[in-house]
């Protein structure tokens, strides 16, 4: 019948299909796996054989380094039951962008080794050569060592270990671009001043910038070097070593090139030769000069002290092909290209710098490179308010400022002392109420120290620096003690909320201070201490927090105003913006203040908050219990 399935004999058997595609299966799955053992076993036996002769285990004291820091390596070796003689130990550096060298270890690994069984060794290996020396941690990216114990005729290596760090810049936080950076390694001729525009650029203007030689026996340009960076920067500061002809054919005729941006300083400019055509001008006249010259910016018919010594111009042999940005003596000394992104600059900008003077000229220009545009702001601080300001002064100047629609930072000592007068914010309930209703008028706060002093006076004495040995008070512990006195009792008077920043007393502490107050605040009120960056007008960023210098400085006396004024001026004459900051202490009044307002907004400048300059507030709150 259909749909009846027919019963099996009684002791028949009649195999299902897909029972014996099961079986087939399980027996080909079963011959896989005896096949594969038997496969590994063959690999492993001579393997197994091998003991190894030796172990060796490398570390660095620290994972990451900035650049200058020393590098030190140390190792562990251990020999098994076999002696190991006419060995060779070995230590590989590979840098960023696939460059390998073999360095000495200058220890007791050096030479032929012959090591008895069971030898074992432990401890400090070599320091790797700094950036001031050899230059090997020039480059700024990920770096391997590898160690290895070989044997010399046969290439046999008996054990080998690598470690991985990293060396990172200590500037900037969110670089946009790549910048390459080419100068000589003759850093007699070089430094400070290679690494002070490093610093610059990492530091104002959002590049990552990586150095390396135009020669040298570690880090020598090779030829397409240029490719993987947004700007390429030579720095000719060394006049007897020119750039190789390497780099010189890439900045004429490599690929894409044209798409680079490309900034000339100081020599050689000459060693392009016939190229100088397509760009419009030429190297006309170097001189030697030590006689301080104005520089005059195109842009704005303001002119700038000029005090380098060594001037090099240039001709302009076609006018529609080239730009004039500034002369001196009537005579070109930066240019640009209007053909392609090629610009030139006659001098040498971070040496024999001026306050306001010609390197800001060369600020403004690289704005134009890195297409940045800053705006003309202005920030006013209001300066050591502690509980024994004047209550009446305070409000008067922030009514004013108020009025003006001109936004401002109070600097707040939250302690008081004098001998044996001390007192607090919180104590002070009159003071503490006239600095919130202060806030009101527009304003923000930044810390002043916990007392603006270590043995004298509040607000006249230093608190992180000695000032009659030079030297800083205590170390980390005592600057972070101060801190967070400070921070405890801010957030006590309740202020915590209008909080954004730091403000060092007088701007002298220690490094180790610095790192308390970089760890505690993502903004300090003041300039950065290092490479000159006091002169340069912009928001500058460390790889931890930011800093906005007052380069107006303050008011002592009348002739203050119109110094200010003055300098005011200057800033004001760049093109791409910077920050026209000053500090001001309110039991000078109101009228001072007022004549330095009224000209500056006459200026063009534009009051702001300084928070509005640096991103997401970070301060480091001591945590209740």
């Amino acid at each position: 019948m259909r749909g009846t399935a027919m019963p099996a004999p009684q002791g028949s058997f009649i195999p299902n299909a897909l029972l014996i595609l099961e079986l087939a299966r399980r027996i080909v799955k079963r011959a896989c796996v005896v096949l594969v053992v038997g496969l590994l076993a063959g690999l492993a036996s001579p393997l197994t054989a091998q003991v190894p002769l030796c172990v060796l285990e490398l570390w660095t004291d620290s994972p990451v380094y900035s650049l200058d820091q020393t590098v030190s390596v140390f190792a562990r070796l251990q020999v098994g039951e076999e002696a190991i003689t006419g060995a060779r130990f070995q230590i590989e550096v590979r840098t960023p962008g696939d460059r390998a060298f073999t360095i000495s270890t200058n220890s007791q690994f050096s030479g032929e080794l012959n090591l008895q069984p069971n030898f074992r060794w432990e401890g400090f290996l070599l320091n790797l050569p700094s950036r001031t020396g050899q230059g090997l941690l020039a480059l700024k990216g990920p770096y391997t060592i590898i160690g290895t114990l070989f044997d010399p005729p046969s290439g046999r290596i008996y054990c080998e270990d690598r470690k991985e760090f990293v060396i990172q810049s200590p500037w900037g936080q969110q670089p946009t671009t790549k910048t390459l950076l080419v100068t000589s390694q003759r850093t007699e001729f070089t430094e400070p001043f290679v690494s002070k525009l490093s610093a610059w650029l990492e530091a104002a203007f959002k590049t990552r910038v990586q150095t390396i030689y135009q020669e040298g026996l570690y880090l020598g340009y090779r030829k397409g070097d240029y490719r993987d960076y947004d700007v390429i920067v030579y720095y000719g500061l060394d006049y007897e070593q020119p750039p190789p002809l390497d780099f010189i054919d890439d900045i004429i005729n490599g690929e894409g090139i044209s798409q680079k941006r490309v900034v000339w300083i100081g020599y050689h400019l000459d060693r392009l030769g016939a190229a100088q055509k397509s760009l419009g001008f030429q190297f006309a006249e170097q001189i030697s000069d030590t006689k301080e010259t104005l520089l005059f910016y195109t842009y704005s018919n303001t002119s700038y002290v000029l005090a380098a010594t060594e001037r090099i111009f240039v001709e302009v042999a076609n006018g529609d092909a080239a730009k004039v940005h500034a002369t001196v003596g009537g005579r070109p000394i930066i240019v640009s290209s209007n053909r392609r992104a090629f610009y030139y600059v006659g001098f040498h900008p971070t040496a024999s710098l001026r306050p306001f003077g010609a390197h800001l000229v060369f600020l403004d220009i690289l704005s134009e490179v890195y297409g940045i545009t800053r705006g003309k702001v202005a920030l006013v601080r209001l300066e050591d308010i502690h509980p024994r300001s004047s209550i009446a002064a305070l409000l008067s100047v922030t009514d004013y400022l108020k009025s003006e629609k001109v936004p401002f930072t109070l600097a707040l000592i939250p302690f008081y002392v004098d001998g044996a007068d001390r007192t607090s914010i919180t104590q002070e309930s009159a003071l503490r109420t006239a600095v919130k209703q202060a806030l009101l008028n527009g304003g923000e706060l930044v810390v002043h120290g916990a007392t603006h002093q270590f043995d004298g006076k509040t607000a006249e004495d230093w608190e992180f620096w000695d000032e009659k040995t030079n030297q800083p008070i205590g170390g980390a512990e005592y600057a972070e003690q101060r801190v967070k006195m400070a921070l405890a009792e801010i957030q006590k008077a309740g202020l915590a909320p209008h909080t954004i920043g730091w403000e060092t007393p007088h701007y002298k502490a220690g490094d180790a201070h610095y790192a308390v107050f970089e760890r505690y605040f993502g903004f300090l009120f003041e300039a950065h201490r290092q490479f000159d960056l006091a002169l340069v007008p912009y928001v500058v960023e460390t790889s931890q927090s930011v800093y906005i210098g007052t380069p107006l400085e303050f008011v002592q006396n009348e002739s203050d105003i119109s110094r200010i004024i003055f300098q005011a001026e200057k800033l004001a004459g760049l093109k791409y913006g910077a920050i026209a900051a000053f500090f001001y202490h309110p039991f000078l009044g109101v009228d001072r203040l007022r004549a330095i307002i009224t000209a500056l907004k006459q200026q063009g400048w534009q009051f702001q908050l300084a928070s509005s300059l640096i991103g997401p507030i970070r301060v480091q709150f001591p945590t209740r219990p």
